[in-house]
C-alpha cells in the first residue's frame, strides 16, 4: 500500500521534470532581439532602422512564426516614425506582418552548446494581407539548454515593388522633397529564443 502510494507522486515529477523540455515551445525574448533594414535616400545616404516590438515562438513540431509590429518602427525622428508608418506601412490597417516557416527544431536542440550551423530555409511572409515566398539564410547558435539564437547569416533583400510598397516609397520621397528612396531593402535581425 506504501509503495503504491509514492509510485504516483514520483511518476507524477519523473513525467514533469523529464517531459516539458521536450515538449515545450521556445518563445521570442524580445529584449534580447533585433530586426533592423536600411533605408537609402538621395543616392547614397543610408539609414538604419529597426522595430522596437517583435514577438515570434517555435513550436515543438517545428513551425516557428515571427510577428512584426509595425507601429513600433524607430528611425530615431518621430516625424519620419509617423510618417513612415501612415503612408508606407500604413499600421491603421495592416498593424504587423508576420513570417512563417517550418524549422528542424530538433536538430537545433541536438547542437552542443557554444556551437552554431548554417541552414536555409523558404518562409511565408505575410504583409497587408498578401503572402510572399522568402528563403531566409540562417546562423543558429545554442546558447544554453534554455536558449539558442537565430541570426540572419547574410542580408535579405526585400524589394518594394514586388511588397507593394512603390506609391508609399514614392509619397515619403514627395513629403520629405528627395530625389530618391531605394526600393531594394536589405534586412537584418538577431534572434534570441527561450523555453
Amino acid at each position: 500500500m506504501f509503495i503504491s502510494t509514492l509510485r504516483i507522486p514520483l511518476y507524477f515529477w519523473l513525467l514533469l521534470l523529464f517531459s516539458a523540455p521536450v515538449f515545450s515551445d521556445w518563445h521570442l525574448v524580445n529584449e534580447e532581439s533585433k530586426l533592423n533594414f536600411i533605408s537609402i535616400k538621395a543616392t547614397n545616404i543610408a539609414e538604419i532602422h529597426s522595430f522596437k516590438k517583435i514577438s515570434g515562438n517555435v513550436k515543438e513540431n517545428g513551425e516557428a512564426q515571427l510577428s512584426i509590429n509595425l507601429a513600433s518602427l524607430e528611425t530615431l525622428i518621430p516625424i519620419r516614425n509617423e510618417r513612415m508608418g501612415n503612408l508606407l506601412f500604413e499600421t491603421k490597417i495592416y498593424p504587423s506582418a508576420v513570417f512563417k516557416l517550418e524549422v528542424d527544431l530538433e536538430k537545433m536542440l541536438l547542437i552542443d552548446i557554444g556551437k552554431s550551423y548554417e541552414v536555409k530555409y523558404r518562409g511565408m511572409f505575410g504583409f497587408k494581407n498578401k503572402q510572399f515566398p522568402l528563403l531566409v539564410k540562417l546562423k543558429v547558435t545554442r546558447l544554453s539548454d534554455q536558449s539558442f539564437s537565430v541570426s540572419s547569416l547574410e542580408p535579405l533583400l526585400l524589394n518594394a515593388d514586388r511588397l507593394g510598397l512603390s506609391n508609399g516609397i514614392e509619397a515619403l520621397r514627395a513629403v520629405a522633397g528627395l530625389p530618391s528612396i531605394s526600393k531594394s531593402v536589405p534586412v537584418t535581425f538577431s534572434l534570441m529564443f527561450r523555453k
